[in-house]
């Protein structure tokens, strides 16, 4: 009998310090944690701008939702998972990750410097689609533009715009979020033909497009070194 209460003693001891004990306790919401700022909110994303200094845990959390990740400043953060594993990310500006509603998880900024990423929490609420117009292509595929990835909600591109390298006229079909990570100036021409004025887009400069508009358009570079993640609502 005492011989089988000790082994109950020493199992429970072992369970209890295991990295799989500490995340079996209940986990908190993803957002809103330490060190992210809300950024933008509307029927299809939830944008935050999300920074990881050094020592800074986000603790256990759920994600809520699917999201996507781009990150705007190079840093090492620690990432642990639901059963005590954990693994050391260390990206490039313009690097994206993709992480799916439901994930359990922990993140540490662990480098000397901060961490930074713009995440688009793309929300369940299915829309209707808008229509299309014949002999007009959408915004994607296009000119510099490559698809980094996608799922079967979304596609990924990551686009910059070049000197003598028009992007035709095109309308947007899809709803879209996007963040630039190179600022530059830009020119867009309607389809009257006259061109508008230059404007500049920012580094960290977050756009999202969930208002329909009929009018095509082509876009063309100005200066700078404009460069934007964009993340395409396909469904």
């Amino acid at each position: 009998m005492l011989r089988c209460l000790c082994r109950t003693i020493w199992i429970l001891t072992v369970l209890l310090s295991s990295p799989f004990a500490v995340f079996s306790q209940k986990s908190g919401p993803s957002f809103p944690l330490s060190g992210a700022t809300l950024v933008k909110d509307n029927d299809r994303f939830v944008i935050w701008d999300v920074t990881w200094g050094k020592g800074r845990s986000t603790g256990i959390h759920k994600l809520d939702m699917d999201q996507v990740s781009v990150t705007l400043a190079e840093g090492a953060i620690k990432i642990t998972k639901a059963d005590g594993t954990w693994s050391i990310e260390q990206t490039r500006i313009g690097s994206v990750r993709f992480e799916s509603g439901g994930t359990v998880v922990e993140e540490e900024g662990i480098g000397d410097t901060p961490r930074r990423e713009m995440v688009f929490q793309l929300k369940d609420f299915v829309p209707s689609p808008w229509p299309t117009r014949k002999g007009i292509p959408g915004q994607f595929p296009r000119i510099n533009t490559v698809k980094l990835f996608e799922t079967d909600r979304i596609a990924v591109w990551d686009q910059v715009w070049k000197p003598g390298e028009l992007v035709v006229r095109h309308a947007h079909y899809h709803r879209t979020a996007t963040v630039f990570i190179g600022g530059g100036m830009l020119r867009a021409t309607p389809e009257s033909g006259v061109p508008n004025p230059p404007f500049t887009r920012t580094f960290g400069e977050v756009l999202a497009n969930t208002t329909f508009s009929p009018d095509a358009h082509e876009e063309e570079y100005v200066s700078g070194a404009p460069r934007a993640i964009w993340i395409e609502i396909t469904k």
